[in-house]
This record gives structure tokens, sequence and C-alpha cells, in this order.
């Protein structure tokens, strides 16, 4: 475990990509929502302008990732994006480590490439394009899930959940980040008007949250948290918690 929290952490400056998402200004815009070139050269700013308490997430997953290394192992991102967590995962650790990224959206990996120059010079750093429920995650203590696992269809989550499982050293974490809805209509009709309230404040018109919103129809599918938690719990995963959740986004952590 580590023996101090850096609450400097918290504070760290993300490298988050200069481009404003426009997407959904005007004009032709991606329907169904996919991650193409469009969409990585603003993934930053649209991810960032989103996800509610998104610095304060990553900065949770490197915390938790600290705690729970092993060393000789390795760190996996699922659906590392553009590279942002690895990178500030890269400066939280000062010892070289193993850092694997995995995105199925070649695009994403090479705006990931040139974020993490300088942490590959201090890290052993690999990058894989695959889809991730493929990938094997042996030899690893502690797997990152961020906002992924909602974009896969719910067989395909199942069993990328199992192989993590199988994958974890004994004592590995889980961290895994998604959207969630609630088994209850009034309040997840309340969260909604809190959440789309959170995304026009952060400066996106009420077009473009509504085209967005149906781009992701059938795209983005979310479970409860009941739900998710059953899923780990099926995958074997018995301790979890919940460190973080504002609205209909939540952080879990899973213990093998």
């Amino acid at each position: 475990m580590s023996e101090q929290f850096n609450t400097e952490l918290f504070h760290a400056k993300l490298y988050l990509g200069p481009e404003k998402d426009e997407l959904f200004e005007t004009g032709p815009w991606p329907k169904p929502f996919v991650f193409n070139e469009d969409v990585v050269r603003v993934f930053d700013d649209m991810i960032s302008r989103s996800v509610p308490l998104y610095r304060e997430v990553l900065a949770c997953a490197a915390h938790w990732a600290k705690d729970y290394f092993q060393p000789g192992t390795r760190i996996i991102d699922i659906g590392c994006s553009t590279g942002t967590f690895l990178e500030l995962l890269g400066r939280f650790f000062k010892q070289p480590t193993a850092l694997v990224g995995i995105d199925n959206s070649q695009p994403m990996l090479e705006k990931a490439r040139q974020k993490l120059i300088e942490t590959q010079q201090i890290h052993q750093l690999e990058l894989i394009c695959a889809n991730a429920e493929n990938c094997s995650f042996e030899n690893s203590s502690v797997v990152v899930v961020n906002y992924t696992l909602q974009f896969l269809p719910l067989q395909a989550r199942q069993k990328l959940l199992n192989s993590i499982w199988e994958g974890l050293t004994p004592g590995g974490l889980l961290f895994l980040s998604e959207k969630v809805k609630s088994p209850h209509p009034q309040f997840q009709e309340t969260i909604t008007r809190h959440y789309e309230a959170f995304k026009a404040h952060n400066g996106y018109a009420c077009s473009e949250i509504e085209r967005k919103k149906e781009a992701l129809e059938d795209v983005l599918v979310p479970l409860t948290e009941a739900q998710q938690i059953e899923m780990l719990r099926a995958s074997g995963f018995s301790q979890i918690d919940s460190p973080l959740k504002l609205h209909n986004f939540i952080s879990l952590v899973a213990l093998k």
C-alpha cells in the first residue's frame, strides 16, 4: 500500500488536446456515434465537458492504482483513448512501470502515442489496437476501465469482466467507471435534467445536447448500478465498493 496520499494529484493538470468539440453544432454529425477521426480530434474536450468529475475520477483511479499495484506486474488501461490517464499515471509513478493501453480505435492510439512520448522514456509502455474482450490480462495487478464497458454488447461486457478477473493477480484491483441509469423513473428524469444542465453549463447548446443524445441511442446502453455490481460478482469479484458517484456516473472498485 502507498504510504502517503498525494493531494497534489487532484490538482494535477491533465494533458488535453486543444480542439473544441463542435461536432453537434450544425451540419452533418456522427450518427450513430462512432469513434472516428472527427470524434478523436475533439475527444479530449468532449469527455472533459461531458463527464462529471472527470479530473477527479482520473486522479482517484491513479491513487487506487498506486495502492494496489504489485511490482513486476502490469497496469492496463482498457479504452485508453488518447492516453490522458496513462500520461497522468506516468507522472504519478516515479519508478519504471509496465503500462499498457488498449483501444480498438487506431486514430485514438495515434493521438495517445503523441501524448505519451515522454511517458515511454521512463516507463515500459505498450499500446494495443484490439477489442479488449479478445485480449489477455495475465500478470496485471491493476486494470482500469473508464467509460468503455458501456459501449459493448451485454454479452461482451460479461466476457470482458470474466477475462479481467482471470488475468488479475490475487489481490489485484479493477477500477471501473460507467454511466448508469436509475431503476426509478422519477429519479432518472431528475438525474437527466441535472446532467443536461451540467453540459449546458460547460458550453453545450440545447440542440447539441439533443443531437448527441440521439447519436448515442442504442450505442451507449447503461445498466443500473445494481446490474453492474451483479456482473462484477458473476465474474468472481466479491469485494466491491464505490469511491465516486455523481448523478448518472459512477466509479466502482473490485478486488480479486
